[in-house]
């Protein structure tokens, strides 16, 4: 009897896995269907049941994959990853395009095994029969003799700089102490926002500046980012608000919550800059 080509795993629980591993990794964010749903333009009703494995609400794999993909880049994990992992749940779906079969083994063209002829060897050059080592003892005694030249012309002429300042007197006039003026304060360059961030515990981050995602990823303790905004820098979500030092343009920023904490869309501005600094906000004309 022909042999049974082995079956592609998956199915019911490999989809139903895949669908509560991409809730679980929406959770830990802290991020809506809405947020996704309003960011990706899906509907919310197609991410329900990607999470819910209700496949048969979806569309053809073909335009569930890229739901998939734009989920896992908003929520921010390895988008190839993810979709391979569907393709693997989803392999007994009969909606999934089946790849053409590959013939098992290529053709090969036989071998040429008729007798080479050997090299020819030609006569060789001359200077292959000096002899090597003798060369290079030759190069050292040149260099040595070489140095030994140079140390000897050196100290002749040290000699002579020397016995020239002895006759010769050198007056050296009085010099009046000169006091370097005192430094001039430096202003504060405010041109930038300038955000840094210290990790001292494991957190999710997701960082705007001036309306532009700078950062959305784990940050992992002991690293340290530096963040640049003209007028505004916003977290749209910090997943362990105790897990990190913020400094905006050098000024230390409070702490923004306790351990565990999920803190979201904390503005950081001008404003913000003067109230860390203790200035008076300018009086209303």
């Amino acid at each position: 009897m022909p042999e049974r080509e082995p079956q592609p795993q998956g199915g019911a629980s490999e989809l139903a896995s895949f669908g509560e591993e991409l809730r679980r990794e929406r959770e830990i964010r802290g991020i809506s269907l809405k947020e996704i749903a309003d960011a990706t333009k899906i509907s919310r009703r197609f991410l329900e049941s990607l999470e819910t494995n209700d496949h048969k609400t979806l569309p053809a794999p073909v335009f569930t994959r890229g739901f998939v993909r734009e989920y896992a880049r908003y929520v921010g994990l390895n988008v190839e990853e993810m979709v391979n992992r569907y393709n693997f749940a989803a392999a007994n779906d009969d909606r999934i395009e089946k790849p053409p079969q590959v013939e098992k083994y290529a053709k090969q063209l036989p071998r040429d095994i008729s007798p080479k002829p050997s090299p020819k060897r030609g006569i060789p050059p001359a200077y292959a029969k000096v002899d090597r080592n003798a060369i290079v003892v030759v190069i050292i005694a040149v260099a040595l003799a070489a140095v030994a030249w140079w140390a000897v012309q050196y100290n002749k002429r040290r000699l002579e700089a020397t016995d020239v300042i002895a006759v010769t007197p050198v007056t050296t006039p009085k010099q009046e102490p000169v006091t370097p003026p005192a430094p001039e304060p430096v202003a504060a360059d405010d041109s930038m926002l300038r955000m840094t961030v210290e990790v001292i515990a494991n957190s999710w981050v997701i960082l705007e500046a001036d309306g532009e995602t700078a950062f959305n990823n784990e940050m992992v303790q002991g690293e340290r980012k530096e963040f640049e905004a003209k007028e505004q820098f916003r977290f749209r979500t910090i997943g362990n608000a105790a897990g990190l030092n913020l400094t905006l343009n050098g000024m230390p920023v409070p702490a923004l919550g306790g351990e565990g904490e999920v803190i979201k869309n904390r503005v950081f501005d001008r404003k913000s800059l003067g109230e860390l600094r203790g200035e008076e906000p300018p009086a209303n004309p």
